[in-house]
């Protein structure tokens, strides 16, 4: 205790040493320090919040809510989200799906968890279609650019009658993300998704709207504008098609004439018509393909054989006599069937082959023919050229007009100019002015330093004065006695002659002493 107390005086008197600016300056530190160390306190110790559930619908985040109040857990509502201490989110997210609490698109087929009695025919039907939209909902949104949908269906009652028979409808709102868009190959897979799960339900009746209210599912099957889209995407296959070559025959160029002395242009024809080819070979040599032996023998009891014909003489070998007695006929055929072989080749061409190509080049300067033909043959080498097809080279040397490029360089160099001046400006002005705060602090700490050095120098000059000893001082007279009486006579005399001049002299005197 002892040694604190001493602590304290000597910083007390270190304290009173110390001038005002200084004691202020001190002060200030000491509070902001000890502020720091109160929010750091604070902020370390506060209950931190994370979302429990976001993007809720109202009736959810009322349930939700009610639920939290019930179980006394503290809460926060930020936007469409519900917030509660990072510590308690996944206990609470258990305790709010456990208990019904479902916050999404709805429900789904969840809804026949819920055992129910006596439920009619229209109600089940109604919590059919319910769940069915629900489970629609939640594939969609798995999408990236979604992040809400709504379906609603629309199924008509059984009928037995065919001819009564009414086709289902089905509507999709969709909340996109912030700057992104559907693109028509998604539209087509959620028509396709939905058309697929429902009932007696074709595309056509599917309509997509999005938040802005654009009907996304507008001529989506329309061959019409298919054809254009198919015709929009040719282009683009053509031009990035002439772009590779136009890159590769400029970068083999330029390593020679160098950069910015070549421009190279391709135009590209391309066949986008897919074709099939069927080629048929016959064999030179015939194969067989069956053999049949025909054998007959007939017996003739009239003894004449002038009635057969001569083809039949022909065909078989007949025996017999001019007798009347009777003759046996027998009769053999042989029947060969040939067939000829054949090859059937069938080639499908595949669309994008290129029809025709004509390429310019220009380079700056002169070139000679032989040059014109060596830069030639080199680009038709890289092109694929084909004389066939009726492709064009075309190779020209004229000289470029590099003015514009030339006012672009200085224009450049002066905005390099004003960016250099005002950055140096700006390092002038951050330098200055720390030299200016430089040289007020040192003004401020050389009148500190002085002030300092006299409130020392006071000081010990108020000890040593009070140290010594005082010396005393001897007065000598002025005037010797004899003056003195003499100088008391004349004032005697002079108050006997005039004493009003001499009440207004002590009178002035008096007053002096007053003041």
């Amino acid at each position: 205790m002892d040694k604190l107390k001493d602590m304290l005086n000597k910083l007390k008197e270190k304290w009173k040493t110390f001038n005002t600016p200084r004691k202020v300056l001190i002060l200030s530190l000491i509070t902001f320090i000890i502020a720091g160390l109160i929010l750091s306190v604070v902020y370390l110790t506060r209950e931190k919040y994370a979302v429990l559930f976001s993007d809720l619908q109202p009736q959810d985040s009322q349930a939700i809510i009610e639920k939290l109040k019930q179980e006394k857990v503290s809460y926060k509502i930020q936007g469409n989200s519900i917030l509660v201490p990072e510590e308690k989110v996944d206990e609470l997210r258990l305790t709010v799906l456990e208990n019904g609490y479902l916050p999404s698109s709805g429900q789904g087929w969840s809804l026949f968890d819920q055992s129910k009695f006596g439920v009619t025919d229209t109600e089940a039907k109604i919590m059919y279609q319910r769940a069915l939209q629900d489970e629609l909902a939640r594939t969609i949104e798995s999408f990236d650019e979604v992040e809400k949908a709504r379906v609603h269906l629309v199924l008509p009652d059984d009928t037995v009658f065919a001819k009564d028979t009414a086709k289902a409808r089905a509507s999709v709102t969709l909340k996109l993300k912030g700057g992104k868009t559907l693109p028509p190959e998604k539209v087509k897979a959620i028509v396709a998704l939905i058309s697929g799960s429902v009932k007696d339900l074709p595309k056509e009746n599917v309509e997509v709207i999005d938040s802005n209210m654009n009907l996304l599912t507008e001529n989506l099957f329309d061959d019409t504008i298919n054809g254009t889209t198919s015709a929009l995407k040719q282009q683009e296959i053509e031009r990035q098609f002439e772009a590779r070559l136009e890159k590769d025959v400029l970068s083999m160029l330029e390593t020679v004439f160098g950069k910015d002395k070549v421009t190279v242009k391709i135009n590209a024809d391309l066949d986008f018509d897919s074709t099939s080819v069927t080629t048929i070979k016959y064999d030179k040599d015939a194969i067989i393909r069956s053999q049949q032996k025909i054998r007959e023998v007939a017996s003739d009891s009239s003894g004449s054989g002038g009635g057969s014909s001569p083809l039949d003489n022909n065909m078989s070998n007949t025996i017999g006599n001019n007798s009347n007695q009777s003759s046996n006929t027998q009769r053999e055929e042989e029947i060969t069937n040939y067939e000829i072989g054949q090859t059937e080749e069938k080639i499908i061409k595949a669309p994008g082959e290129v029809k025709r190509l004509t390429v310019s080049v220009v380079i700056d300067g002169t070139l000679s023919d032989m040059e014109k033909q060596t830069i030639k043959n080199i680009v038709a080498a890289a092109t694929g050229y084909s004389e066939q097809r009726g492709d064009q080279i075309n190779i020209e040397a004229l000289a470029f007009n590099t003015e514009w490029k030339e006012r672009a360089q200085k224009d450049l160099e002066e905005m390099q100019k004003q960016l250099e001046k005002k950055e140096k400006i700006r390092m002038y002005s951050i330098i200055g002015s720390l030299l200016f705060l430089l040289i007020v602090g040192i003004i401020f700490f050389i009148r500190a330093k002085r002030n300092k050095k006299k409130e020392e120098e006071h000081h010990i000059d108020v000890v040593i004065s009070d140290a010594l000893p005082k010396p005393q001082v001897a007065y000598e007279p002025v005037l010797t006695e004899e003056e003195e009486m003499d100088l008391e006579k004349e004032i005697r005399n002079y108050a006997t002659k005039k004493p009003d001049q001499v009440v207004e002299v002590i009178r002035t005197w008096l007053a002096e002493d007053e003041r």
